[in-house]
């Protein structure tokens, strides 16, 4: 396996930081609990639904969902092993439907060792984590590789616009571009607050 460094600006790796991260970022994004509402929205309508978290950091999203949907199983995916400890003592009352994984959806084939397919696949502005724009398409790609049939697909992640324009955003065109050349369909945008959109793409 091709192992990546990470290279954004993030110290994920050092524990201080990582628990200044979780205590800033709904306070940095207030409207980070509508995006919550509206991915549990979307997995409301699965029956009893395994869900893999892409980028799950301290865990807000996963909390969210299970308290809110009937949720079967809810794998966590992190390559900060700060992020994962704050997400276990979190999700700690769920303990027997979560699961957590260390890895990094930047190196080679990092699918391989999940226990999908999954019934939906949840992320929350972790995707522009891969840090090059160029390689968002190519994530979707891998991500629906581990979707079951008639799965969700939902991410949420800084979008490019006529304001903004970061190498490492897409716009929200090239977002659900990127999702229906993964195999995806009837993509939308489905919820936009601030500088996030959420897109849905089914399988």
């Amino acid at each position: 396996m091709t192992m990546h460094k990470y290279t954004g600006p993030h110290d994920y790796f050092d524990e201080s930081y990582v628990t200044q991260w979780e205590s800033n970022a709904n306070n940095k994004r207030p409207f980070r609990i509508e995006f919550f509402n509206a991915f549990a929205a979307e997995v409301a309508t699965l029956d009893k639904p395994s869900v893999f978290d892409l980028g799950s950091g301290p865990g807000f999203l996963a909390e969210h969902l299970l308290t809110h949907c009937d949720v079967a199983a809810y794998h966590l995916f992190d390559f900060s092993p700060h992020m994962l400890a704050l997400s276990r003592a979190r999700l700690a009352r769920f303990t027997d439907r979560v699961h957590f994984h260390e890895g990094s959806f930047l190196d080679e084939n990092w699918w391989q060792s999940l226990p999908g397919p999954f019934d939906a696949i949840v992320s929350l502005q972790a995707v522009h984590e891969v840090r090059d724009a160029r390689r968002i398409p190519r994530l979707y790609a891998e991500l629906k590789l581990i979707l079951s049939e008639n799965g969700v697909m939902l991410i949420a992640d800084q979008v490019n616009d006529e304001e903004r324009q970061e190498e490492h955003f897409l716009t929200a065109a090239d977002h659900e571009n990127a999702l229906r050349a993964a195999g995806l369909k009837q993509v939308r945008q489905v919820y936009r607050g601030g500088d996030l959109g959420l897109f849905r793409g089914l399988s």
